[in-house]
């Protein structure tokens, strides 16, 4: 089978973490063509092996061999590009959020049905192998509970209660500002870290639980630092607590799944823990990138924290920071989004997915603005567009 060929408008710093080796690299995608308005970029794409480079984007979507287009371009810039390269009639991977309004979301779905192309927004969590395997696990036990709990019994014969067969949902972020560029904060560009960051995991609750959100209630600041709880239709409940006044020499993720007498926890995507039930499985993942590999060879959380720990050292010492990658899914999404196109199948996250991202995350800044409890919308989450 003839490889996607793929094309990337922006050669940063995210393009060359991710978009540019995961091309490069798959048995499914040809790095076919790059834009980039900086010389920098432009190196860069030629060092990733790009096939044709350019420092006019247009030139991109005037080539009928392109069959992908990938946006790597800052948040307020994605409903420019989205808008030229979907009527140019080319299927495009965006990074998030889709788009910073509910009114562009509106336009995009109703771009991409019109045009008949597919759109995939870089909600790439879904598509990791630690947090698939955790959702199977959950639901595995959700549809049909095994084992037995090791844990006495106060009353034997009373009545189940309702909350004791809802789902509880805890992600943790610990994230550091150092590392952190302005146009990620500036209230236009970049939007803030809810918009900008929590979009990831508000998306990855609805993956988890694949239940309808109702409620949300957020505090903090829209900007940075901030708690946001959703309420599902069946009485689930999931948290999201983002800090940016970590470390990064902690792992980033923490998210724990709890149901019915079992916990399905990940750490940061290379270790997950199933407990309950008498039960007790520890998986470990392989990372995506690894420049330390004569540490933490036994993998798992323990590995990943010596990889850390070396990866600072060498940065203190060399100025070099080469991060150590966990497998988030960002090539998995790629290469399920390449199937997607070959097979006119469903895109692994589509323009509804990238939606009800933003909008979750628009309700989420709007209750720490106002200090209320919102309803999530039926007439905005399953938003009609009439073609």
């Amino acid at each position: 089978m003839e490889k996607i060929r793929a094309a990337v408008i922006g050669c940063g710093k995210f393009a060359e973490a991710q978009h540019l080796p995961n091309c490069a690299s798959s048995d499914k995608v040809e790095l076919y063509y790059c834009s980039s308005r900086s010389e920098k970029g432009r190196k860069t794409a030629e060092r990733f092996g790009a096939k044709k480079i350019t420092s006019d984007y247009r030139d991109i979507l005037k080539d009928p061999a392109v069959d992908m287009v990938i946006l790597s371009v800052p948040h307020e810039q994605h409903m420019f590009f989205l808008r030229e390269t979907i009527n140019a009639g080319k299927n495009v991977l965006c990074e998030k959020p889709m788009t910073m309004t509910l009114e562009d979301a509106y336009e995009v779905i109703k771009l991409v049905r019109t045009k008949g192309v597919k759109l995939c927004v870089d909600y790439n969590r879904g598509c990791s192998p630690s947090m698939i395997d955790l959702k199977n696990a959950y639901l595995s036990h959700k549809t049909k509970p095994a084992g037995t709990p090791r844990v006495y019994t106060q009353e034997k014969n009373r009545p189940r209660w309702a909350e004791e067969d809802r789902t509880m949902v805890l992600i943790r972020i610990n994230d550091e500002s150092l590392t952190y560029g302005g146009v990620h904060i500036d209230w236009k560009e970049g939007g803030g870290l809810i918009i900008g960051e929590g979009c990831h995991w508000l998306d990855l609750m609805t993956w988890l639980l694949e239940e309808r959100p109702v409620r949300i209630c957020a505090m903090g600041s829209a900007r940075m630092n901030y708690v946001i709880s959703m309420e599902f239709e069946t009485g689930s409940i999931g948290c999201l607590f983002f800090s940016s006044s970590g470390t990064f020499e902690y792992p980033k993720e923490l998210i724990e799944v709890q149901h019915n007498g079992k916990i399905f926890r990940s750490e940061c995507f290379v270790e997950n823990q199933y407990f309950g039930r008498g039960d007790r499985t520890v998986k470990t993942f392989p990372l995506q990138q690894d420049f330390q590999k004569e540490v933490g060879r036994e993998g798992g959380l323990s590995g990943y924290l010596k990889k850390i720990d070396a990866m600072g050292k060498e940065y203190m010492e060399t100025g070099v920071f080469n991060y150590v990658f966990p497998d988030k899914g960002h090539k998995h999404l790629l290469e399920s989004f390449a199937d997607s196109i070959v097979k006119n199948i469903k895109s692994p996250a589509d323009e509804i997915v990238g939606m009800r991202a933003t909008y979750l995350s628009l309700r989420a800044m709007e209750s720490i603005k106002t200090g209320m409890i919102l309803p999530v919308n039926i007439e905005e989450w399953d938003m009609y567009v009439h073609l």
